[in-house]
């Protein structure tokens, strides 16, 4: 028989983009040009998911720091099992709302805001802009791809894959490990995509690690705690069945021994009348499962202290006796200061990296207004340290008064901003004359 030859058919033991036996969902890239999304340039192929331990977490940070071919594949991996932990994502989030939920606006050096500016960005688009720009702080870096242009928007912005990012070497692979990719800081590329690192803490990479590194030990611990928790909820919180039989006969004896493995679910059992069945509690006995609750209560403070700021930040008690409350509690005094952090973060990426590319593209953007957060919390906290002053400088105005002293109305506009004015002298109240007045006082000259 003669072999059929199919041109179309390339690659097919190791796939790439161009291969159209690995088209299967590419809709997911979005754009189908590269230069604007090097989703596409990614190769589909699955990131498998792994246990891992603290050993796994020591050689994450080994293959990032090697001295040649440094990759983040394993710490990446690692990452998106971390933020699978209920109360590492209830931390992530709660941070992530500190900065997204605040209101912004732009303006320039003379406080002057544009609206014109505002409404462009004022999009779906940006908003998932910012998220993502902020989660490279605890991811260690985010490559956002922005996509077609249209009707002044980017509605395909998409996320590249950061386990298929080397940030070391500034490239997309489409392969894991791979060492060679495309330069995504170099054109074609650079125009349509924005690379947003973090500062590196050791000097050794050109990037940090990211905040979920340092979370990651502890939540590695946390999750084999819950398993362990399990276990012993299973072995001690359940009263032992012991069975007694004469039964010699092997099938006989299986038999039995089901019927017992099998009364959690049926609740009951048929016995002769020399078999005994007898369920044995442990009274007094398998009390370290109060350990379980201590230390996982203990490793999640340590997550809730690394990512919020505080170890209360979280599950902070108001109204408990001893601690501060309000606004001058440690806990709130942390997430304003990671608040403060990520909001400043986030307005640098967008004035000095963003803007930038959208003039660049096209957009009619003035480069006078920045983008800024409002912080109304503090315009809120000046005005009530004011109005605090203010009352103490009119009591002592009103106290001077009633002794007689002049308050001087200059140096109170001076103290307190609030212009005064002299109040007039009121006129004498004089009683109403009427007629039953009139006729006593006829009375009286007569």
């Amino acid at each position: 028989m003669a072999k059929q030859k199919n041109r179309r058919v390339k690659n097919y033991v190791f796939p790439t983009p161009s291969n159209p036996l690995t088209q299967v969902g590419a809709e997911w890239r979005g754009t189908n040009e590269v230069k604007k999304n090097l989703r596409g340039y990614i190769t589909p192929v699955q990131l498998q998911r792994i246990r891992h331990d603290v050993q796994m977490w020591r050689e994450a940070v080994v293959e990032a720091e090697q001295a040649w071919y440094p990759h983040r594949v394993k710490m990446q991996r690692m990452f998106i099992d971390t933020i699978l932990s209920g109360h590492t994502l209830a931390c992530v989030n709660r941070r992530k709302d500190l900065t997204l939920l605040r209101e912004w606006s732009f303006k320039n050096d003379s406080d002057e805001e544009s609206q014109d500016i505002k409404k462009l960005f004022n999009k779906k688009w940006f908003a998932t802009f910012l998220e993502w720009a902020l989660e490279s702080k605890f991811f260690g870096y985010s490559l956002i791809s922005l996509g077609d242009i249209q009707e002044d928007k980017f509605p395909e912005i998409n996320l590249i894959r950061r386990f298929n990012i080397s940030p070391d070497r500034l490239n997309v692979t489409s392969y894991v490990y791979s060492i060679t990719g495309a330069q995504f800081t170099e054109k074609p590329y650079k125009d349509w995509h924005v690379w947003v690192p973090t500062p590196t803490d050791v000097g050794i990479s050109k990037c940090g690690y990211g905040i979920l590194y340092n979370v990651a030990l502890y939540e590695i611990m946390c999750r084999n705690l819950l398993g362990q928790n399990a276990d012993a909820a299973e072995l001690y919180g359940m009263p032992l069945r012991v069975g007694k039989t004469t039964k010699t006969e092997e099938a006989e004896r299986n038999e039995f021994m089901s019927a017992m493995l099998n009364m959690g679910s049926a609740g009951a059992i048929l016995l002769d009348t020399l078999d005994e069945l007898e369920l044995v509690e442990s009274k007094g006995m398998g009390q370290g499962y109060k350990i379980y609750p201590d230390l996982e209560k203990r490793l999640e403070n340590k997550i809730s202290k690394i990512i919020l700021g505080h170890a209360d930040a979280m599950d902070s008690v108001s109204g408990k006796l001893g601690a501060t409350q309000g606004e001058d509690s440690p806990a709130h005094m942390a997430l304003r200061d990671k608040q403060a952090s990520d909001g400043a973060f986030l307005e640098d990426v967008v004035n000095d990296t963003l803007i930038p590319k959208m003039i660049k593209l096209g957009f009619n953007i003035d480069p006078s207004f920045r983008f800024v957060f409002d912080n109304n919390q503090e315009l809120v906290e000046k005005r009530e340290r004011e109005d605090k002053n203010n009352l103490v400088t009119a009591q002592v105005a009103y106290q001077m008064k009633q002794a007689g002293l002049q308050f001087d109305p200059v140096q109170f506009e001076e103290i307190t901003g609030i212009k005064t004015t002299v109040a007039p002298t009121p006129a004498p109240i004089k009683p109403p004359f009427t007629n039953r007045v009139k006729n006593k006082l006829d009375q009286l000259y007569k």
